[in-house]
């Protein structure tokens, strides 16, 4: 091919690929009054300093089954949304990013009982998946469901069940805001 030529081949720019955000619901969009919820259900009082593991059946010695039907009794209302979460959501979907919900919600609702609820309540997302796929950026205040994941970031969203987590590889990275968690993720477009 003559040089000249090769002057008027387009030079293909490499396309940018929209940044896949994992999110965690309950402790991270929504918040919740545990000590409030577990007055309600076992009429017992705990404060939120009380709350030291994430699984409340540890925190209370009881079994996973009664926890699970006193999350079905709060799991379907209007949530309680953390301060900027939506507004957070609603710029990186408007960015093109790929918003997967990842929620223990789905063992009470369902995946499309859980979406209909995050449509009604105007949640942005474009999917739910159990952890499964390869995220650039995942939020969630469990430890463990954050190191189970393929994340290239993995923040922690401090909540007093999650204090005492030791990060002994140095992974996660704890925040303590929507704001901050914006300010984080905006490194990365730089």
């Amino acid at each position: 091919m003559p040089v000249e030529m090769l002057s008027k081949i387009p030079i293909l720019q490499p396309k940018k690929r929209k940044r896949r955000i994992c999110v965690d619901l309950d402790g991270v969009v929504c918040e919740y009054d545990f000590p409030k919820i577990v007055k309600g259900f076992f009429g017992i009082d705990l404060s939120a300093q009380m709350i030291f593991a994430y699984d409340l059946a540890d925190v209370l010695g009881v079994a996973p089954s009664l926890i699970n039907t006193m999350f079905k009794e709060q799991v379907y209302g209007k949530p309680n949304l953390a301060e900027d979460a939506i507004e957070t959501l609603k710029e990186w979907k408007s960015k093109e990013y790929e918003l997967v919900i990842y929620s223990n919600r789905v063992k009470y609702m369902g995946h499309d009982g859980l979406a209909k609820w995050l449509i009604d309540w105007q949640i942005p997302f474009h999917g739910i998946d159990g952890g499964q796929g390869s995220y650039d950026v995942h939020i969630d205040d469990s430890p463990s469901k954050l190191m189970t994941t393929n994340s290239k970031l993995k923040l922690l969203f401090d909540q007093p069940w999650n204090k005492r987590c030791h990060n002994i590889t140095g992974k996660l990275q704890r925040v303590y805001s929507w704001k901050e968690i914006r300010d984080v993720c905006s490194l990365l477009d730089s």
